[in-house]
């Protein structure tokens, strides 16, 4: 809720900025085409940033997105990896679902981005080899920043799979 505040105020003040810059005064005088355009776009991307979720990351999962990696360990290990990984990352609670072989987290706010969403699933393609897919998803779409990437993930993966972590 206070985040949602905290936007709508970030919205009015950026939108108040840009009508004092592009000639619109408080009597509401006319403005020129510029302004109309800027007002425009911006209402535009406003309404186009939407919040990532659970279910965005499902969607995507299911549409073939994410990155994929088969790794030479039992889904057992492969399940406690990704945990570290994701708690190395300084994730918020991570959501379980072990019998249906995927797991949820959500990296929360920073000074340099709004979060992500993100899942892991968890396939065993063998006795000793398992299949990790994960999809990262941005909360606001528009940043240009996540703390974590779906190459990072696995890259990390990788390295805690050759040690005893």
């Amino acid at each position: 809720m206070l985040e949602s505040k905290l936007l709508l105020t970030l919205y009015y003040k950026t939108i108040k900025l840009i009508c004092t810059r592009v000639g619109i005064n408080r009597k509401g005088g006319a403005m020129n085409i510029r302004g109309v355009k800027i007002i425009g776009c911006l209402l535009i991307l406003i309404c186009a940033t939407g919040c990532a979720t659970v279910s965005d990351v499902v969607r995507a999962k299911a549409k073939g997105k994410g990155t994929s990696r088969v790794y030479p360990v039992n889904a057992e290990r492969a399940w406690e990896i990704s945990k570290t990984v994701l708690r190395f990352v300084k994730t918020e609670a991570v959501e379980e679902h072990r019998s249906e072989g995927y797991m949820f987290a959500r990296i929360g706010k920073s000074s340099v981005s709004w979060g992500a969403v993100m899942g892991v699933w968890i396939e065993p393609v063998d006795d000793d080899s398992t299949k990790v897919t994960v999809v990262i998803k941005r909360i606001n779409s528009t940043e240009l920043f996540v703390l974590l990437t779906e190459t990072d993930f696995h890259d990390d993966f990788e390295l805690a799979s050759h040690r005893n972590l």
